[in-house]
């Protein structure tokens, strides 16, 4: 009889942190294990909700007691009152901001909760590390890219508009926009989340790809996409992000302000040679980030945590 894993999400919109954490789920099933999912009340439970692929795998009532393991992120320990008798627990840590807490996000309270760490780069692991509160092994596994990775192209004309992704900074993509086109570039600018196969769709169709962090991100995999669909990539140095790029070799990185990030995309616009070296070397950067690469990894975690 498998070991049984249960995971808690709160699903309001789909989300890179949601994502991730469907990724370890499948990861677990695959690893043998039988895992299942309690949804909150307040979850959509549409398209964007992966785990409406498998509902036969959604619990009604969340009983950490019942399984063998937990699997928890994000806020997820709200769920699980201190004192709580628990099973192991794996607590995926998507962000620096695990090292902070706010009335609205107590993520550093958590830390004091025993745990097994998962960490998806190895700045959020220095940044909790750091505080001297984590109760429990910490261990990075970089965060790999679940999509087809595109072949690149020859370097020519680009055709497409320039994509500019900032959910996370619209007012910045907002006047990012408004430069583009004042110097008679095509802009489409998204300011909403998407679920991921209409995002990768929208970006599959850009000339240049513009993605736009928080300065303080875990990982930051919309780079890491728009490096996998051949997208030549312009994208600020944001913590976890330097966990895959490097500025100059597959990525242009230029500060996080409107006439630096214009400017990078003119130069790469005008630029074919540099183009195909950035587009090159960020086809191979996005092949080393594979699905297989990241179980393997919690495969050994897990065996060196005793869980398996």
């Amino acid at each position: 009889m498998s070991p049984k894993v249960l995971f808690h999400r709160d699903f309001r919109q789909y989300t890179g942190g949601h994502g991730k954490v469907w990724d370890y789920f499948n990861h677990l099933r695959a690893l043998g294990w039988d895992a299942r999912v309690y949804l909150t009340a307040q979850s959509l439970r549409d398209e964007s909700n992966p785990w409406m692929q498998c509902p036969e795998l959604i619990v009604e009532k969340f009983n950490p007691q019942g399984a063998d393991l937990l699997f928890l992120a994000g806020m997820d320990w709200q769920a699980v009152p201190a004192n709580t008798p628990l099973p192991p627990v794996i607590n995926l840590l998507q962000g620096v901001r695990h090292a902070q807490s706010t009335a609205e996000l107590p993520l550093r309270d958590f830390l004091s909760r025993p745990a097994f760490r998962v960490c998806v780069s190895q700045a959020v692991a220095d940044a909790v590390q750091a505080t001297g509160e984590v109760n429990g092994p910490v261990r990075v596994i970089p965060a790999a890219l679940d999509m087809a990775v595109n072949a690149p192209t020859a370097a020519g004309a680009l055709q497409g508009a320039i994509f500019i992704g900032a959910q996370k900074q619209p007012s910045l993509g907002a006047a990012l926009a408004d430069w583009l086109q004042a110097h008679g570039y095509a802009v489409d600018l998204l300011l909403d989340m998407l679920p991921r196969a209409q995002y990768l769709a929208r970006l599959s169709q850009a000339a240049v790809a513009v993605t736009l962090p928080m300065s303080d991100e875990g990982f930051f995999l919309p780079g890491l996409e728009a490096m996998a669909l051949g997208k030549p990539l312009v994208m600020p140095a944001a913590g976890g992000n330097l966990q895959y790029a490097r500025d100059g070799q597959n990525c242009l990185m230029p500060p996080l302000a409107v006439e630096p990030l214009g400017q990078a995309v003119l130069r790469i616009h005008q630029d074919a040679e540099l183009r195909e070296q950035l587009v090159q070397a960020a086809h191979l950067t996005a092949l080393r980030f594979a699905p297989a690469e990241e179980r393997q990894a919690l495969a050994e975690a897990l065996y060196e945590w005793r869980l398996m």
